[in-house]
């Protein structure tokens, strides 16, 4: 009687790491010991396996600096049981609430960071193949419930994952157990163990779900709720295991161009895909060009895929998803890159001149100055000796007309055909713009947007207009009302002053 649970649960974790191969003959393992139940019914546990396995096992303990004497004498404990165990300890103090306050994380989140590279730290000084950590079914419920609060995709409510693939992996053999039968274990094999005296303080949201929560669901809604919780988290962990298999292959397919720190995809490929796929995928390219994993949430994720859909006017532009990660779209590929944030531009200041028509325009705020000179159109001609007979344009407006080429960072406009006074100015919403040679008139910005200029750049372009009907976009086109013609006498002309 006195080892029947004892039994089932090693059976039960034994079972469980063969299923998700956690163990592997010869292994040397890292025990995280916080000293609490979990970690220590996990310490027990695995000396039943270490001979089975031929297990090395080496014990990790974290002081966090958070619970004051309490937190020391549970550091005392760890050390007096590896002495009892003749296994060798490794303990560390560390100043979480320092961390928190220099990273920016909860207290909670500024933890799990310091253990966990505690852990790595020592695993590599051991040369460890396994980093074991004791969470528990009751874990995985708890986690279940607090991203489903917080909001999370199938990803979040997988929860928690028996074995964490890294450069030393991290192993749960406990993930399957719950804490009642972890407590029955420890009682019946007469185990001490320490009580974290934070775990009964509602002051953070896990607490307030294992204290408040899951008591409620339990006696008003399913005596069973643990186990339901516990049985989702496993029917989505393992889904996750399957979408993860598709998401791998449709990025193998998509992928055009890999870098350090660049990624380039197929756009239609990876659209023609299922929306969920499409985000999955995503979020999987952010996390192989990111310096750390990083997912992104369901909001950024949903707006960026809305632009990669957005055709022509997403044409060239950069999406910031978070972090130091950016998006931008190439035609029929799209790029996820790394790169440190853009220094903000300053655009240059409001600016609305009246030209001097013929005359010189200064405009400080870009340290430019722009000459209008009205010139016949036959001494313009003969200057440049031809003809003024023939005429053709193409829609660059690099173009032959009256026999003569225009100079393309220089407008030349049928003067008689200008409402004066005319105006140089920045863009301005509502901005109206037929381009020489276009089917008609179109927003300034789809203008910008079609050439390719990139955002910075359009609020340093000065326009040439009267209201909001724009005659020429500095050094890059006239409007196409203005033109010169067979019909034309005076032919304004402007250009930059060098």
């Amino acid at each position: 009687m006195k080892k029947r649970v004892k039994y089932h649960l090693v059976q039960r974790v034994r079972k469980f790491s063969e299923e998700h191969s956690l163990l592997e003959k010869k292994d040397r393992v890292i025990i995280g010991l916080s000293g609490g139940p979990d970690s220590v019914a996990l310490l027990y546990l695995l000396l039943e396996l270490r001979e089975e396995y031929h297990l090395t096992l080496i014990l990790a303990h974290l002081e966090h600096g958070i619970r004051g004497e309490e937190s020391r004498q549970q550091a005392q404990f760890v050390q007096h049981l590896g002495e009892e165990l003749g296994l060798p300890c490794f303990i560390r103090y560390m100043d979480v609430p320092q961390l928190r306050r220099i990273k920016g994380l909860s207290l909670e989140e500024a933890a799990r960071e310091a253990r966990y590279q505690f852990f790595r730290e020592v695993a590599k000084e051991t040369e460890a193949t396994k980093i074991a950590l004791g969470h528990t079914a009751d874990d995985q419920a708890e986690t279940l419930l607090m991203r489903l609060l917080r909001g999370a995709g199938p990803e979040g409510l997988a929860a928690i994952r028996p074995r964490r693939d890294e450069e030393i992996p991290l192993i749960r053999p406990l993930l399957n157990v719950f804490r009642r039968q972890i407590l029955d274990f420890l009682a019946e094999q007469k185990i001490p163990f320490c009580l974290d005296s934070t775990n009964q303080e509602p002051n953070c949201l896990r607490n307030r779900i294992r204290l408040h929560l899951i008591p409620l669901l339990s006696k008003e809604y399913n005596p069973k709720i643990m186990m339901i919780l516990h049985q989702t988290a496993s029917i989505l962990g393992e889904e996750r295991e399957w979408l993860s298999s598709l998401v791998k292959e449709h990025l193998r397919q998509c992928l055009e161009q890999a870098e350090e720190q660049k990624m380039r995809l197929a756009l239609g490929h990876f659209l023609a895909a299922p929306v969920a796929l499409q985000r999955e995928t995503l979020r999987q390219a952010v996390q192989q060009v990111g310096s750390a994993p990083y997912r992104i949430g369901f909001t950024k994720v949903s707006a960026a895929l809305k632009w990669l859909r957005g055709g022509r006017r997403a044409e060239g532009g950069v999406v910031h998803l978070g972090q130091d990660i950016y998006l931008r779209k190439l035609g029929q590929s799209f790029e996820i890159e790394r790169r440190p944030a853009p220094p903000k531009i300053r655009p240059p200041e409001d600016f609305c001149y009246q030209m001097n028509i013929p005359g010189k325009t200064i405009i400080p705020e870009l340290g430019l100055s722009i000459l209008a000179e009205i010139v016949p159109v036959s001494s313009l001609a003969a200057a440049e000796g031809a003809s003024v007979e023939t005429s053709a344009e193409t829609s660059a407006g690099r173009v032959l007309r009256c026999g003569f080429r225009f100079e393309p960072e220089k407008a030349y406009l049928d003067f008689d055909t200008l409402p004066l006074p005319l105006f140089i100015r920045k863009r301005r919403p509502g901005d109206r713009f037929h381009p020489l040679g276009g089917p008609g008139h179109k927003r300034l910005k789809n203008f910008f947007i079609d050439a390719k200029i990139p955002q910075p750049e359009r609020e340093k372009i000065p326009l040439v207009a009267f209201g909001q009907e724009v005659v020429w976009v500095f050094e890059r086109r006239i409007a196409d009302p203005f033109k010169v013609t067979e019909k034309t006498e005076r032919v304004l002309r402007l250009g930059r002053i060098f």
